[in-house]
């Protein structure tokens, strides 16, 4: 078994004790037998740009038919169809959602499609190529789930890109549409952290029996941070 360890996914912005679980867990596979690589995928910083204009512009154009005529939620007493359409998104929609919604609908209007959206479905492929050349080495990549452990409830509600930078090291994977699972590996500050892998198109089977074998060796799947158990 040859597990690949993209080198973007242990630089800057890693948490030091995160990197040090991550670090542990990798450590165990290599005493499992499993023979451990280093590998590149360039075009991992652009993942999250590309993702959230790919992901809001089908977030828009998906939601579009929740008008609350046949799909979702449905304000009470509306005076007519304008004020039916208007409310029921207004308040069955959060904050997030209509966000999304917003940038979507920016990103696939007329003159900027082609500078948004059709570049970010470029890079999109460019994504897909680094994988797709990775796994021509590797059986299985892997790496921390997030930068960071959990944050605090509502501490970050009010910076969107801080969370939305808690991505980049799983958003890439659904970018190239391969399969990927996090697993517990330990804990950091008092809160789990996550190893994430990632396995080749259709290579289910491999990972979850990769994912198996570490926990078989490890207890980590049965613990819960102090005072959730």
């Amino acid at each position: 078994m040859r597990i690949g360890l993209p080198k973007e996914y242990f630089g800057d912005g890693l948490d030091d004790q995160v990197a040090r679980v991550i670090d542990e867990a990798i450590t165990e596979y290599r005493r499992l037998g499993a023979e451990v690589v280093e590998i590149s995928l360039p075009n991992t910083g652009l993942a999250v740009p590309t993702y959230y204009v790919v992901a809001p512009a089908e977030c828009s154009s998906n939601l579009s038919r929740f008008d609350g005529v046949r799909f979702g939620y449905r304000c009470e007493e509306p005076r007519d169809l304008l004020d039916l359409y208007k409310r029921s998104r207004g308040e069955g929609f959060g904050p997030e959602v209509k966000r999304r919604i917003m940038i979507g609908t920016y990103v696939l209007s007329a003159g900027y499609y082609d500078a948004y959206y059709r570049k970010a479905q470029q890079l999109r492929r460019l994504i897909s190529d680094d994988f797709k050349q990775a796994f021509e080495k590797v059986d299985v990549i892997m790496g921390p789930t997030s930068p960071t452990v959990a944050f605090n409830i509502g501490e970050k509600f009010a910076d969107p890109v801080t969370m939305y930078l808690s991505d980049i090291y799983t958003i890439a994977v659904n970018l190239a549409g391969l399969p990927g699972m996090s697993i517990p590996a330990g804990f950091a500050w008092g809160r789990p952290v996550g190893l994430q892998l990632i396995g080749n198109y259709f290579a289910e089977a491999r990972l979850l029996n990769v994912a198996h074998k570490y926990q078989s060796v490890t207890g980590w799947h049965q613990r819960a941070p102090e005072g959730f158990e």
